[in-house]
């Protein structure tokens, strides 16, 4: 009696590798954008030699990750600066810093303030997102950013701190925060994406299908020639 071991030996090989490398799933991003809309009225000035800082709160009620965030100036003279994201303990920023971008230059008067490429993930918390000149060689300086009335969903508001060109986030001084007023958050565009349960890749199923079924063949062969073997004898 001959058993096609080979055969049954490369099929299982197959399954296990499809088990093994995950082969038959992705995970999917959902992307959601929060936004407000600018008031026509600025805060300012933010850059040497006045307010070092300029920054949103933000509160999160599960694990996602900041993709890209924008803010708008009205007007202001061309310098450096940076965007850090921190965690928020209801007064300060506090350090260290979650995610600190590349130096990016503004050009200079009424434009988008964009950083990029984030791509930070956050777990739920509240957070503040801040623009600064801390450390910034060429810093930007008597830039005007444009405010908004509402939150644009994610809880949070404007908040500033002049700490004569120090890192915030090395002291504990409490940050003047818009609170009640009549433009209580900065204008902005936030991307975020959260990750969405692993599903079957379709082209995978057929290949898992065919697997079971040779394995099946294979199986009913052994049974079939081990039937015949005994009736020989």
């Amino acid at each position: 009696m001959k058993i096609n071991r080979h055969a049954n030996g490369a099929v299982c090989a197959a399954l296990a590798a499809i088990a093994f490398t995950g082969v038959g799933v992705e995970t999917a991003s959902a992307a959601t954008v929060y936004s407000n809309t600018p008031n026509g009225v600025s805060w300012s000035p933010l850059g040497t030699p006045d307010t070092t800082s300029y920054g949103e709160t933000f509160t999160l009620t599960q694990t996602e990750t900041l993709n890209n965030l924008s803010f708008f100036a009205s007007a202001g003279n061309a310098g450096n600066l940076e965007l850090v994201v921190a965690a928020w303990n209801g007064t300060r920023a506090v350090g260290p810093a979650i995610y600190t971008s590349a130096v990016t230059a503004y050009a200079g008067g009424a434009r988008t303030i964009a950083f990029n490429n984030v791509n930070t993930a956050l777990t739920a918390g509240t957070y503040i997102a801040y623009m600064t000149i801390a450390g910034v060689s060429g810093a930007v300086s008597a830039v005007n950013i444009e405010s908004s009335n509402t939150n644009g969903g994610l809880g949070g508001q404007f908040a500033y701190l002049n700490s004569n060109g120090v890192n915030p986030l090395t002291l504990t001084t409490a940050w003047v925060q818009a609170g009640a007023s009549l433009y209580p958050d900065l204008a902005y565009v936030a991307t975020f994406s959260t990750a969405t349960p692993a599903v079957p890749v379709p082209g995978a199923l057929p290949l898992l299908l065919s697997g079971l079924a040779a394995l099946a063949a294979v199986s009913r062969t052994r049974s079939f020639r081990a039937g015949a073997a005994r009736r020989m004898f």
